[in-house]
């Protein structure tokens, strides 16, 4: 701007580049960004480590393992809970029944219940309305319950569409994501006819 001789404009743009190039040196720096030395905490977080000016999450961070677990899982509770009290049943049956083992499937299994729960109770509703059709009904009310029904049925497909994925999911988690294939070559000659089976097993008693 200075060349079009807008000293003015020249100089508010040196002030933004000035204040400009002192965030990012502050950004680059923690000790000038938080203005204390960071101390890293469980799953890697980090904050700062000066006990005079503690931050939010800082007790979060560093308190034990099993304290830490335990309340998650009474967050985990409390938040499918606020779902409905059977989705609560089926996350913990869930859970028991595929013998979760870390935070990562029982967040899982919980959402996986949910969302099935969600998709019955919207089919159940979507056969309600489909019931009320009837065929001595108004023309107009029938059409507002078909409406509804085909709704509501597409509604539910998609909640337990997302409970299925969320299985699938979960057996890529314990499978690590890979498919075993196996191959068998079977030779039969003319003539000859063969049986090919994955697993036969013996009945007790028989030799």
């Amino acid at each position: 701007m200075s060349e079009r001789g807008d000293r003015h404009g020249a100089e508010r743009e040196r002030y933004d580049a000035a204040y400009l190039e002192r965030q990012a040196d502050r950004l680059s720096d923690p000790l000038l960004a938080v203005g204390s030395p960071l101390s890293p905490g469980i799953g890697g977080e980090v904050v700062s480590a000066d006990p005079e000016t503690p931050s939010l999450y800082q007790n979060e961070v560093r308190q034990p393992p099993d304290l830490l677990a335990a309340e998650a899982t009474e967050h985990r509770l409390a938040l499918t809970g606020k779902v409905s009290g059977p989705a609560l049943t089926l996350a913990l049956e869930m859970t028991e029944s595929i013998g979760a083992e870390n935070a990562v499937e029982r967040n899982l299994a919980h959402q996986i219940a949910v969302m099935h729960e969600l998709g019955l109770t919207l089919a159940a509703r979507a056969s309600g309305f489909a019931v009320d059709v009837k065929t001595w009904a108004p023309e107009q009310r029938q059409q507002v319950q078909s409406i509804e029904a085909a709704r509501m049925a597409r509604a539910a497909a998609r909640a337990l569409e997302a409970s299925q994925r969320g299985m699938l999911t979960l057996e890529r988690l314990r499978n690590g994501g890979q498919q075993v294939v196996t191959v068998q070559y079977v030779n039969v000659q003319e003539g000859g006819a063969a049986v090919v089976a994955g697993r036969m097993d013996r009945g007790e008693g028989r030799k």
